[in-house]
């Protein structure tokens, strides 16, 4: 009986240092976060753009192709006249 008391008396303490925990490491994931995915948004617009003024260069307009959902197949990214 005195082990289930026990027991009973230190899981809520137990229970509050587990939340505790993980609230303190998902505060800390956020970090990483508000840094990578900003400098991941800013490389992707940089490798639009490059390829946008690539295909300007060559007097075209940068395009692509989609294939479809029955058939599949590959994108094509390409520079159209």
């Amino acid at each position: 009986m005195q082990k289930l008391a026990l027991m009973l008396l230190t899981v809520p303490g137990l229970l509050q240092e587990t939340s505790n925990n993980m609230m303190s490491r998902r505060n800390n994931d956020i970090a990483p976060l508000l840094i990578v995915i900003p400098i991941a948004v800013i490389i992707a617009f940089g490798f639009v753009a490059a390829w946008f003024w690539y295909c300007q260069q060559r007097g075209a307009w940068p395009a692509f192709d989609m294939p479809s959902w029955q058939s599949g197949g590959t994108w094509k990214l390409y520079c159209a006249r």
